[in-house]
């Protein structure tokens, strides 16, 4: 297989989730459950739901995205149905993600005779083969959850945190769902060498995406200092959208260029991409003054006891010694405050200069300065004038 590069987990989602769209638009059970996990555009694609076979029916049933349903009838036959006919295996015997859809349905129905005649059916097919070894981890798992209402020991990451974002099994624990995240993302990279079935992509896809939504969202409590400068070295993956026009993108309008000229520019945008996250963020706050010196933190964030010292390059003039110094005075005058005399401080550089050959010896020099955290720096983005 020829090995797939994606530059980050977006390029990465966005390639696995075409060989999804690719791999399910001639299934009916497959653009359904699409549907189901709101990864399709648009309505269900249209086909006769009469004539499709009586496992698919009642599996796309139990997603519960169309008007058509399986009657109790239609479901005590297929589960009266054995798992082989003359040695030959029937299809859900290894489609775990149908025969869950089948037990979504079985469910809704609240029915306890067909409810048990599920458990006598799946019991003919669905350990053996786990204990066969014909199923991936995630379809293990998968077959776990279908063969029990209580939560267990999965071994992948993905599947309890779907079953969490579906409200079917929430984990109420917050370090452990974070753990969970991290390892999940090891996980979704992985898919980029594997050939995974379009149901398991589809699954890989909505839990990338539900992260995505639980990550901007989650509660600062949540968040190490770790968290925050991973957060922050992130942010040039979004800067490739930056708006920087040489001419307007519609008819008759004026070209848009997004110019960050000043400090307090630098300032504004990290304001607007930690404010979602931290309600309680802060910027300007003056200290107590030392001296004639009335110093003043660019932003602060009280959950994290965390100062964030904005710094901005503007041209060569202004050299990276002389940044170091500032960034060692500025980092004095904060610890003279009571108030913060523990907190952690994180300087955020934005070098209009692009000069990334100096970036890590700045950062390294920063580090050794007496009580700074971390270093970020980020270069303006190509398009934008120096």
């Amino acid at each position: 297989m020829v090995p797939v590069e994606k530059e980050n987990a977006y390029q990465l989602r966005d390639h696995l989730y075409n060989k999804m769209i690719e791999g399910a638009h001639i299934d009916p059970f497959k653009c359904c459950f699409l549907h189901y996990l709101g990864l399709s555009k648009g309505s269900v694609p249209s086909f006769d739901f009469a004539v499709l076979p009586l496992y698919q029916r009642c599996a796309i049933a139990g997603l519960g995205v169309l008007q058509e349903v399986a009657s109790s009838l239609d479901v005590s036959r297929l589960l009266g149905q054995a798992a082989k006919i003359d040695s030959t295996p029937r299809p859900w015997v290894s489609d775990v993600f149908g025969v869950m859809a089948v037990k979504w349905l079985v469910a809704k129905m609240d029915d306890a005779r067909i409810a048990q005649e599920f458990e006598i059916w799946i019991s003919g097919f669905l350990a053996k083969q786990v204990r066969s070894d014909n199923l991936n981890t995630f379809e293990k798992d998968i077959a776990a959850y279908v063969s029990s209402d209580e939560s267990t020991n999965y071994a992948s990451a993905c599947v309890p945190l779907f079953l969490h974002y579906q409200n079917i099994q929430r984990i109420g624990n917050h370090q452990e769902r974070l753990s969970l995240i991290d390892r999940f993302m090891g996980e979704f990279r992985a898919q980029a060498q594997r050939g995974a079935s379009t149901a398991l992509l589809s699954l890989m896809v909505y839990v990338f995406d539900q992260v995505n939504q639980d990550v901007a969202v989650v509660p600062p409590q949540g968040w190490s200092l770790g968290d925050l400068l991973g957060f922050l070295d992130h942010i040039p993956v979004g800067l490739k959208r930056w708006t920087w026009e040489d001419v307007g993108r519609t008819k008759g309008a004026e070209p848009v260029k997004w110019s960050i000229m000043n400090e307090y520019h630098v300032q504004n945008l990290l304001y607007v991409l930690l404010a979602p996250i931290f309600n309680d963020i802060a910027d300007e706050v003056n200290l107590q003054p030392v001296g004639q010196k009335n110093p003043r933190i660019d932003l602060y964030l009280p959950s994290l006891h965390t100062i964030i010292e904005v710094k901005y390059r503007k041209n060569v003039k202004k050299s990276f010694p002389a940044l170091v110094g500032e960034i060692a005075e500025d980092a004095s005058l904060y610890r003279a405050d009571a108030k913060y005399t523990d907190a952690l401080i994180v300087i955020f550089l934005w070098d209009c200069t692009r000069a990334t050959q100096e970036h890590a010896k700045f950062r390294e020099g920063v580090l050794k300065l007496d009580g700074i955290n971390g270093c970020v720096v980020v270069s303006a983005p190509s398009t934008m004038d120096g």
